[in-house]
Formats: structure tokens, C-alpha cells, sequence
């Protein structure tokens, strides 16, 4: 099971109901998570790595790689929340 995030949705980003998002407002969004959470998405999405291969790469049990993308695309979403809010 690979995530395939972003794949044939344009912009849009967790959290936005189809509104587009732009790449540096989402640069700005990842960049602010926590490193636990940039590294989990960096392997899963954006080296587009399975869950599977994400564990091994992180050498921890494939249940602990999808709670940790499952925060962390929360944590990204709320991130993504407060950029619009502030605007």
C-alpha cells in the first residue's frame, strides 16, 4: 500500500476540499512540522515510498509508520489551516 498524496488532484493538499493550494504556502506548512513529521512524509510521500518500505528504510514496525503519517498529515493539515486563517 503506497500513499499516493497529491497524485492527480493538482494543489490540493490534506485539509483543503479541493481548494488549491500554493507549492510555497505548502513548502512553509511542512517545514514547520516537527522533524518526526517531515521525515515520515519525506519517505512516504515524496520518495513515494510504501508503508512497507518506509519501515524498513526507518527500521521501525509497519503500524508505527501509519500512525506516524496519520499524525503527521494532521499536524500538516492544521498547519495548512492557520496559513489560511492568517491571510
Amino acid at each position: 500500500m503506497a500513499l499516493r498524496m497529491g497524485k492527480n488532484t493538482g494543489s490540493a493538499g490534506p485539509g483543503t476540499a479541493g481548494r488549491r493550494v500554493r507549492p510555497a504556502v505548502v513548502a512553509r506548512a511542512f517545514q514547520a512540522l516537527p522533524s518526526a513529521h517531515r521525515e515520515i512524509l519525506t519517505e512516504t510521500v515524496f520518495r513515494d515510498r510504501s508503508v512497507n518500505e518506509a519501515a524498513a528504510s526507518l527500521g521501525v514496525p509497519v503500524d508505527v509508520v501509519k500512525v506516524r503519517v496519520y499524525h503527521a498529515l494532521r499536524a500538516l493539515s492544521a498547519a495548512l489551516d492557520a496559513t489560511r486563517s492568517a491571510v
